[in-house]
């Protein structure tokens, strides 16, 4: 069921919401938007409320404008957390880790654990350099033909050798988005810095990636992760790049359900009701 919330600041958010249980709010990372969570919502409905978000801006959370910070989108996501009037479980794929970061620095009441997907808290130097070219080339051809070249470094090379349908599927979705969106919001991500709030974190944590994601690789996501008291689990997932929840759909599935059943107190593989659920 698609929900349409009314956010304060006039930008509108298109959510999909499906399932019961505790609540989950999943928020995509550049260029993506709620479809990339739609399996693991579908696999976990009977585990979980799922909220998949397109952030304003994007998706169908348009028309309406991208705004000038990441932290407007933080206040636009603090619109449907208090829709959902409870505290959420926040999974965040790549930039929607930095949101997750800052919502919990903007709205701790609200943030019951979070759920790190190829994350980091700030963009490493590598990959500004080459977001930052792209950017200025989107700007001044379009996307026409650019899904090509972003899928190697979004797959592993496993995915992009056996997997050639999915890679094609994101390849056009990616052309087909806005383009001054996907530029504006390079520039949203480029400015992020969260690394100061990492050390603060007191809720549950866990974070997902894979082992040849090319923008958040193992040994930078550990160096992040180690900065969190405790510090929490992190699954390294083989054989995949930086969209676990495509390349390694049953795993992500599973690793996701067995944190929340974690986290709740629920146990693993219990539906609502206490029942069996079928595994992802």
């Amino acid at each position: 069921m698609a929900l349409q919330i009314a956010t304060r600041s006039g930008r509108s958010l298109v959510v999909d919401e499906d399932g019961s249980g505790p609540p989950l709010v999943a928020v995509h990372g550049l260029g993506g938007g709620a479809y990339f969570f739609t399996g693991m919502a579908r696999r976990l409905r009977d585990r979980c409320h799922t909220f998949l978000v397109d952030l304003p801006g994007t998706g169908r959370s348009r028309p309406g404008s991208v705004p000038d910070a990441l932290d407007g989108w933080v206040d636009d996501l603090g619109d449907l957390f208090a829709h959902i009037g409870e505290p959420i479980i926040f999974v965040g794929h790549s930039m929607g880790t930095m949101l997750a970061l800052l919502a919990w620095r903007a709205w701790p009441e609200w943030m019951r654990a979070c759920v790190f997907v190829g994350g980091l808290p700030r963009v490493r130097p590598a990959i500004r350099a080459r977001l930052t070219e792209r950017a200025e080339d989107i700007a001044a051809h379009g996307l026409d033909g650019f899904g090509p070249r972003v899928s190697p470094g979004n797959f592993s090379p496993s995915t992009l050798r056996t997997r050639p349908e999915m890679v094609g599927t994101f390849e056009r979705l990616f052309e087909v988005q806005d383009a001054d969106v996907y530029v504006r919001s390079i520039g949203l991500l480029l400015s992020g810095d969260t690394a100061a709030i990492a050390p603060t974190l007191t809720i549950p944590c866990l974070s997902l990636s894979g082992r040849d994601d090319s923008y958040a690789p193992p040994d930078a996501v550990k160096a992040f992760v180690d900065t969190i008291p405790g510090p929490p689990p992190m699954h390294v997932i083989d054989d995949c790049g930086h969209l676990p929840f495509f390349e390694a759909p049953e795993i992500f599935a599973r690793e996701v359900e067995r944190f929340v059943g974690e986290v709740t107190g629920t146990g693993l593989g219990q539906k609502k009701d206490g029942s069996a659920s079928p595994r992802a």
